[in-house]
């Protein structure tokens, strides 16, 4: 449908283009509509997309679970490789991964109407070698939160405490697997998005290597930052679901020059005797945000880890207190391009495109406007002003800021194998009981990324593994290595969870178990 007088103007006031200078628009106008017109003809003559097979047994639980973490749940669908090495565990992927014939809503009331026809790349990779899928498990709204309050379906509750959060974006994830209803699960990490809720709820998540595992069919944010995250009950069972996943896909466009991940789930006992520990300073003792106990106790599970290997030594990363800094402006500015202005679908890259995602989120931007989260509409709004304003420069200068911190970073894993910091520098903090003020949304919303996100940046892998108990709630521990030694990481946490700390199961086991099909140590 051609847009009328009003919508044109609408459209092109922030441009600042006088339509009125270009002699013939309208004819120009449509002798383009006539080309899409054209592409949309051709496009009739692909195969459709493939319908997917009925689920058996899919429920809309949306959140009427003990802790509020269930979207759907998906009962008697095991993977079609039987015999494969995630044969018997069951898997539960987060609402912004496409599930075939699972409807996804990023965990909004906005994004209505969209069943994805194909699962994400990751997903059908899981399930080939063997996995059960289990169900989708609820996140935030739209996934522009690191908390768990923000979902459409109402707050994810943290496993060891229901006053508190679960952490997010990937929340349900967390708390399902905390509560043993599943084993493996599936999440996206821009800033800490698996993190964080892995280390509330006391599970294991890595973001993996830059492009590592292919990111097909999850929502994107920004390119060059998006992740998908690998949570886990065990080590065992996260090396064996990263082998399982990892590897390229022509339909992703950040696995570009991506090498091969050095090692396999089978080097999982490997000798991690001579590898050295860097403990870095900088990622403790944030102002006003780190609690000093949790400072005391990473730092404690650091020097026991230490002993493990070759000894553990302080550090020092320069540009790591800038790392959030450096991160806004990338995020926002490309998220605003990524989401908002190509509705989920980016450009300038060959990979895999959705034409059904691109309409189902545009036609929700046209008349769903209201169901935007707030943080969805300070995104859409900043970015817009503010690049506008900077004309681009700033974002610029972040990405050249990014490469320095990203080579401090590098440098700083000659001198060491592995760096240790805080996951979250504090413990999970209490659901907010009402509607926030904008600002204290915002500080609640993200508060708990200063770490996280630097990871994020650099595209270095990043592991959360629980590492002790403060009140009761878990604390993290973030073990970051070299590129492509993803598996070291996970060798680390084995042996720091058999030797050291394994976290206690939440009392009461909020949720309960749903039927096991097999255990993984």
């Amino acid at each position: 449908m051609a847009s009328t007088p009003a919508d044109r103007e609408r459209l092109l006031a922030r441009w600042q283009v006088n339509t009125d200078a270009i002699t013939g628009l309208d004819a120009l106008l449509d002798g383009m509509r006539a080309t899409y017109a054209r592409v949309e003809a051709l496009a009739s003559s692909l195969p459709p997309a493939c319908q997917p097979a009925p689920l058996p047994d899919l429920e809309r639980v949306a959140g009427t679970d003990a802790l509020h973490a269930w979207m759907y749940t998906v009962h008697g669908h095991a993977g079609s490789g039987s015999a494969g090495t995630l044969s018997g565990l069951r898997l539960v992927v987060k609402d912004s991964i496409a599930v075939a014939g699972v409807p996804m809503t990023a965990g909004s009331a906005f994004l209505e109407d969209y069943t994805p026809a194909r699962s994400a790349t990751a997903v059908e990779r899981a399930l080939e070698a063997g996995a059960q899928l289990a169900g989708t498990a609820v996140c935030e709204d739209l996934c522009y939160s690191g908390s768990s309050f923000t979902s459409a379906t109402g707050p994810v509750l943290n496993p060891y405490d229901a006053e508190r959060s679960a952490g997010g974006s990937t929340s349900g994830c967390g708390a399902l697997l905390a509560t043993n209803q599943a084993d493996i699960a599936l999440g996206t990490d821009l800033g800490g998005s698996v993190r964080n809720p892995a280390a509330w709820c006391g599970v294991l998540a890595l973001k993996a290597t830059f492009g590592v595992v292919p990111y097909f069919g999850a929502l994107p944010t920004e390119y060059s930052m998006d992740h998908l995250g690998l949570m886990a009950r065990t080590p065992t069972a996260l090396a064996r679901l990263l082998d399982a996943v990892a590897g390229r896909s022509e339909d992703d466009p950040r696995q570009a020059g991506i090498g091969q991940l050095a090692g396999s789930a089978n080097d999982i006992e490997q000798d991690i005797s001579g590898l050295r520990i860097g403990i870095v300073n900088d990622g403790f003792g944030w102002p006003d945000r780190s609690d000093p106990r949790v400072d005391a106790v990473v730092r404690d599970a650091a020097a026991r880890l230490g002993r493990l290997c070759a000894g553990s030594e302080d550090t020092a990363i320069e540009l790591h207190r800038h790392g959030r800094d450096i991160h806004v402006p990338i995020s926002c500015e490309g998220g605003l391009a990524t989401v908002f202005e190509q509705n989920m679908q980016g450009s300038n890259h060959a990979g895999a495109y959705d034409p059904a995602l691109a309409m189902a989120f545009g036609k929700a931007f046209d008349t769903n406007i209201e169901s935007l989260p707030l943080n969805g509409k300070v995104s859409l709004i900043a970015g817009t002003l503010l690049r506008h304003e900077t004309k681009g420069r700033v974002m610029a200068l972040a990405q050249t800021l990014r490469r320095k911190l990203r080579a401090q970073y590098d440098a700083a894993l000659q001198r060491y194998d592995v760096l240790v910091m805080p996951t979250v520098p504090m413990l999970p903090h209490r659901l907010p009981d009402g509607q926030l003020a904008p600002a204290e949304h915002q500080k609640l919303a993200f508060e708990m990324h200063d770490n996280n996100c630097i990871m994020n940046l650099t595209g270095h892998p990043a592991l959360s593994v629980p590492c002790g108990m403060l009140d009761g709630l878990p604390v993290g521990m973030l073990l970051i290595g070299r590129p492509l030694d993803d598996h070291r990481l996970i060798a680390l946490a084995h042996r720091f969870r058999r030797e050291v700390f394994m976290a206690p199961p939440p009392a009461g086991r909020l949720g309960g178990d749903r039927t096991r099909q097999g255990v993984v140590a």
